[in-house]
């Protein structure tokens, strides 16, 4: 039986309203994105989050001469997933762009979930959360490079620059990443268990 993966992409405070590096709309997305882990953990699914959680000396930073402001420096409160989100126990916490001199904007990135996935006998990923040009760019073209069968949850993340977005999605589409919804993706998963229970 095909076993699914739900990546929560980088929803920490500091990427939300009122943080440092905030995205577009993005209070707008985290009572459904809440909602949408609950059901993919009824669903079996395996939860995971990815969490920027850089040094303070991390080379992206605008005091180090780099392109963005000061977030998600490990332990503080901007690298804090935003509520009502939350991790349960059993679910995957990915820390990523520990590494002062790398980007880390793939949760695959140095953090070893490639394995872990594989270990937990994953074998198809959905990618939802922040940023779309971004984070969740990287994290989905990591996942296929990987070789999971991926999809990215239109409905469920959000960009710094929504005009971006479509050309986003197109890219990955050419490098066979699939777009749905969460539900759609849902369903289908639900219909691939289902269908592998049978043997068919």
């Amino acid at each position: 039986m095909a076993k699914a993966a739900l990546i929560v992409v980088d929803v920490q405070r500091d990427f939300c309203e009122g943080g440092a590096l905030a995205a577009s709309d993005t209070l707008s997305l985290l009572g459904p994105l809440a909602n949408f882990i609950e059901a993919a953990r009824r669903a079996d699914a395996v939860i995971v989050f990815t969490k920027d959680w850089h040094p303070d000396a991390h080379s992206s930073f605008l005091s180090n001469k780099g392109p963005w402001p000061v977030h998600c420096v490990a332990g503080t409160p901007g690298a804090e997933l935003m509520p009502p989100l939350v991790s349960e126990a059993g679910d995957l916490i990915i820390q990523k762009g520990m590494d002062a001199n790398g980007a880390g904007y793939s949760g695959f990135d140095g953090t070893g979930l490639n394995r872990k996935l594989r270990e937990l006998g994953v074998q198809s990923v959905a990618v939802t959360g922040i940023a779309t040009e971004y984070c969740v760019r990287a994290t989905a073209l990591d996942a296929v490079k990987a070789r999971f069968e991926t999809a990215v949850l239109t409905d469920l993340i959000r960009a710094v620059q929504p005009s971006d977005t479509a050309r986003i999605l197109g890219e990955l589409n050419a490098v066979g990443v699939k777009t749905t919804t969460g539900a759609e993706w849902l369903a289908q998963s639900g219909e691939a268990k289902t269908s592998g229970a049978h043997g068919s």
